[in-house]
């Protein structure tokens, strides 16, 4: 578990003794920045150094938080809050942290990705001979669009057939000649497009829960108790560490949404 390092809970102070305050921190700090170096960077006088500066800084508001942990990062802060919010148990928390390198990556590329997220939508070499075929393309889109919110819930997608994907924040190429879907970089090629939400994961930098083909659904690299996921190929929702990661519910279940939206587009296919 990461090193605590708890805010400060103090009441809003004037003007005048805020400014009496910086004056001491601007003493002190260099003090305490001397100790923490000659300490080989003891975690607790690192705590002293962000408590110190977290009053200075918030002195006029004041701070009624006795639970903000001021060495915390994101990654960590987002897992301690998904615990309380949902929960979970410290177990699942420290396997959350003993897997962080796992996490983290798809952490940050969620968090830093825009809304909506674009994404540029074009077959591989011809149309696909969908059977019945769709209105237009903008039907088509909508379900598509469907599709990837509903095991993506409080994301939003934009597909835009034809676009121009310098102009997008990804791309998908519809309609590969083999059924051996794989995502590069942000541009995912699928043979069946229903397999984009497992795909866009990769894109995320999500990585599978088995390490082969011969263990799929083996409930590898998953948190206590669970087993199944997306990533596993095993279930057509994400488990908690990749929604936790993501920042997606942990309490949404659309499983049932997300077969009926997958039919809506697999059983036009004409193989």
């Amino acid at each position: 578990m990461a090193n605590t390092c708890y805010a400060p809970v103090f009441t809003p102070s004037s003007a005048w003794r805020c400014f009496i305050q910086a004056i001491i921190a601007a003493i002190l700090l260099p003090l305490l920045m001397l100790a923490w170096i000659l300490s080989f960077g003891n975690p607790a006088v690192l705590c002293e150094i962000r408590r110190l500066i977290f009053r200075t800084k918030f002195c006029r508001k004041g701070n009624t938080n006795a639970r903000l942990d001021l060495l915390a990062d994101a990654y960590t802060l987002r897992v301690r809050d998904f615990r309380a919010l949902y929960g979970k148990d410290s177990a699942w928390e420290q396997w959350m942290e003993a897997n962080r390198d796992r996490y983290l990556p798809v952490f940050n590329a969620a968090s830093a990705a825009p809304r909506p997220i674009t994404l540029a939508f074009r077959y591989d070499t011809a149309p696909i001979a969908y059977n019945p075929p769709w209105a237009s393309e903008a039907e088509h889109m909508a379900a598509f669009e469907t599709f990837m919110e509903l095991a993506y819930p409080g994301y939003d997608f934009q597909p835009l057939f034809n676009a121009d994907p310098a102009t997008t924040y990804a791309s998908i190429i519809a309609g590969i000649p083999t059924n051996a879907s794989y995502a590069s970089g942000r541009v995912v090629h699928v043979y069946f497009e229903t397999i984009i939400n497992h795909e866009f994961g990769h894109v995320l930098y999500l990585l599978h829960h088995y390490d082969s083909i011969d263990t799929i659904g083996d409930g590898l690299h998953f948190p206590p108790g669970e087993t199944g996921c997306i990533m596993d190929r095993n279930s057509n929702e994400f488990c908690s560490a990749c929604r936790t990661a993501l920042g997606l519910p942990l309490n949404v279940n659309n499983s049932a949404a997300i077969s009926t939206a997958a039919s809506v587009i697999r059983d036009r296919y004409p193989y």
